[in-house]
Parts: structure tokens; sequence; C-alpha cells
């Protein structure tokens, strides 16, 4: 702003209201700042589990829908699986050859003791045995690898070939894919388990509004399909890590549901109140009280009713909602918070 330039604008006091112009003292409004970032809802993903198969199988009983509350361990679903089929008999088969190796290893050592056989005979049934104990344990390595114990019991068996899918957590049925009769291939989700008390509010907030994200602070959750409404929640997490592309990163927010109005996928807006003096003790105030004229950074403060000095200032960080003032403002002062850019625009005509 060139030094002969206007430094004052003036307007009636009774049109400021009509044309948006709002003033209020600086670090004396409300105490406080609102800094609004978009986000969506999701489920948490502590008490989120998508369940499958290891192996492709057909479904031949479902034991849930999509809406059940289910506990960890129950069963959802009955798969046949063929290759699990196969891999019990091998599995058996290898078991009772190591079974009757070991007991004629003890025998032709029992029969060696005696001198009753040879030295040779005694190496081959170790032989043997060893062998069949390394079959066992590559038949039982291939059982766990597919997802289930023993053919003769278990948890996970119920009968040769077959698969129980069970729930790995506690939690509500909010998604079912699987389909009676049909093949479910290893690669497909059947069940999704989630918790839908307990969700969690993800916002995209961009590089300069960082600073202000916090673990612990406190937000409020405003939903647009839901006007009126307002939710609590807390700052869980702020990802270390900025998008290349975005420059932006993830914040998270707990968001408790206990009475189930809210649902994933939500669009939401989350409000942070910031103090209105930063931490460097820099004066917090709304960026669109901030003005560009020339080359130089204004607000206006108002000296009485519709009058209004063109004061340049010193501005430390800026985001699309919050300017930090470094110098050039003083605490108690009051300035046009809404409405500046009438302001700027009267000074421009001048």
């Amino acid at each position: 702003m060139r030094p002969d330039g206007p430094k004052t604008v003036k307007f009636d006091p009774n049109a400021l209201e009509r044309l948006g112009i709002k003033v209020e003292p600086v670090g004396q409004t409300t105490g406080t700042l609102d800094l609004e970032v978009p986000g969506s809802l999701e489920y948490n993903l502590d008490n989120y589990a998508e369940v499958g198969t290891l192996v492709d199988g057909r479904v031949t009983a479902i034991n849930v829908k999509a809406g059940d509350r289910v506990k960890r361990g129950q069963v959802l679903a009955t798969i046949v699986v063929p290759s699990i089929a196969t891999a019990q008999a091998e599995y058996l088969a290898a078991e009772a050859s190591a079974k009757i190796a070991k007991e004629n290893e003890a025998r032709e050592q029992s029969l060696l003791d005696k001198s009753l056989t040879t030295a040779r005979e005694a190496e081959l049934a170790k032989a043997d045995a060893t062998k069949t104990e390394a079959e066992l344990a590559a038949a039982k390595a291939k059982l766990q690898a597919l997802g289930v114990t023993r053919p003769t019991g278990g948890s996970n068996i119920s009968g040769a070939g077959t698969l129980l899918l069970t729930a790995p957590l506690d939690g509500e049925v909010v998604r079912r894919d699987a389909v009676l009769g049909r093949f479910l291939q290893a690669k497909e989700t059947a069940f999704v388990i989630a918790d839908p008390r307990d969700l969690r509010a993800s916002l995209n907030v961009y590089e300069a509004d960082l600073p202000y994200f916090h673990i612990g602070q406190e937000a409020e959750i405003l939903i647009d399909a839901m006007p009126g409404k307002v939710f609590k929640g807390k700052i869980i997490l702020v990802e270390p890590q900025v998008g290349k592309a975005s420059r932006s990163a993830r914040a998270y927010i707990d968001v408790p549901n206990p009475d189930g109005l809210l649902r994933p996928g939500l669009f939401i807006r989350a409000s942070l109140r910031l103090p209105e003096t930063a931490k460097s003790g820099r004066l917090l105030v709304p960026a669109p009280a901030v003005q560009p004229i020339g080359d130089d950074d204004v607000v206006f403060i108002e000296h009485r009713p519709g009058m209004f000095e063109v004061r340049k200032v010193n501005v430390a960080r800026r985001t699309t909602q919050v300017a930090e003032i470094r110098d050039g403002l003083s605490g108690g002062e009051r300035i046009a918070v809404e409405g500046a850019f009438i302001l700027r625009g009267e000074v421009t005509k001048q």
C-alpha cells in the first residue's frame, strides 16, 4: 500500500448489516475460531474384519444374515472344499504310515538288542520311520496352510472336506456376500463383521491446516443430511505423511454411535475450535478478515460505527479459513471479520 494511499474507508453504519459486514474484537469474540474440514464416516478398523477362505469351495450352509449380532468364533457359513478333502486324506495316510514305521523301528531295535536281526535291518527301519515322520509333518503343514486342522476334530472342521467360516471378533454382520450354493473363490469376501456403534471420521487435512490438529483435540461432527444435529468426537490420529499429489494428510476422529443414527459413508464436516492466540503468541483471525491491497495484506479496524482504518499486517501463516498475524494487530481491536472484501473494493475505488 502506498504511503499516500487511502487510510480509511467509510460506510453508512445502518448499511453494514445489510452488506454482510460483521465486526468483532480480536481475541474477545467467543474466545475461539472454528476450522471446518470435510471428510466421511467409516468403520473403526480396530473392530472390523473381512471374512473369507484361503481356498475355493462351494457354500453349503449360511447361518447368519446382514444385521445379525455375532460372537467371536460363531459359525457364519459352511463350505465344501475338494482340496481340503484331498489334504485330509493325505494326512491320514501319512499318519498311518508314520505309526507303522515307528512301531517297526521299535521292533527291529528290540530284535537287534536280542541279536535276532541285523544292524542293517534296524537302520533301514529307522530311516523309514524318519521319512514317514517328515511326510506326516508336511501333510500337517499343508492342512495348516489351508486353515484347517487334522480330520478327526477341531473347531474348523465338520466332516471331511468341510470348512467352517467363523467370526474373528464380536460385532455385527454389516455385509453378506456369500450365496448358498455358489462357488466361493479365495480372493472373495464372504462376510464383513464390524461394530456400527464405533465409527471414525476420516478427514482430508491440507498441509497448511496441520499445525492446528492435535491428538486428543475435541471436534464437532456436522452432517448435511442431518441438519441441526451435532455429534462429538476426539482426534485419535494424524497421519505423519502428506500426499504428494493431494498435499493433504489423513486425520481420524473417534465418533461414538450408540443410537445407530450415523452410517458409514456419510459426508461430514468436522469443526475444530481454535484458540484465538496460537501457541507462538500470534493472533489468529478468520482468513477472510485479511485482504490483499497491492503487495500488502491489510485488515479493517473499526474506530467508530461505519469508519474503518486500513491497517497493514504481517501474516505468518495462512490457510483457507485462518490467518496467523505476526504483527500489526493487537488483541481487543475491532476488525471486520466478514465482508472485508466489500471494504477492500471501496478502498480500490478511491
